[in-house]
């Protein structure tokens, strides 16, 4: 059975699309809300996993919004997209798991997704009490593709036991 990921999106349809395809590519069902009133009602009709809510101008109400879903279901993971990192600290005090910056690094994100998904109850039970401080930060993505692109590719090859040659290439 897919996971589903409610994907709440204010005013970016790029983004929107973007990471509705990420997500669809990754195997989870995805469910995509307009707005904040839109991401309530379809988080009370059906269960949701996962919430991702893109915010680049969050009203009071946005946050209220994320107060309203997780009192329903505390353990949800919430993950909010912003261009404006002086929202971490309201993000995290509305009861956000994790804080993501623009431009996404998507490949992070993913990763982030899939290890809050595969998170036990235990664990989260502990983050809600505030047992635990586990709140996920992850800046911006430096806007460098070549970066990007080669932290991207080369990731695997770094954790591989191979001889390194003379040219400095993993064999």
């Amino acid at each position: 059975m897919k996971q589903k990921v409610l994907l709440v999106d204010d005013d970016n349809e790029s983004l929107l699309r973007s990471l509705r395809h990420c997500l669809s590519w990754e195997t989870y069902e995805v469910v995509v809300a307009g707005n904040v009133q839109h991401a309530i009602a379809k988080s009370e009709a059906g269960e949701i996993d996962l919430l991702l809510m893109n915010l680049d101008s969050p009203t009071e109400q946005a946050w209220e919004a994320i107060a309203e879903i997780t009192k329903e279901n505390p353990f949800l993971p919430v993950i909010v997209i912003t261009s404006q990192a002086e929202f971490r600290n309201l993000a995290e005090a509305a009861g956000a798991f994790a804080f993501v910056e623009k431009p996404v690094d998507v490949p992070r994100l993913l990763q982030m997704i899939r290890e809050l998904l595969a998170e036990p109850v235990p664990r989260r039970m502990e983050r809600v009490c505030n047992l635990i401080s586990d709140f996920r930060h992850v800046p911006s993505s430096s806007g460098d593709v070549r970066g990007l692109l080669h932290r991207r590719y080369t990731a695997p090859f770094h954790y591989l036991g191979l001889p390194q040659s003379r040219w400095g290439i993993k064999e």
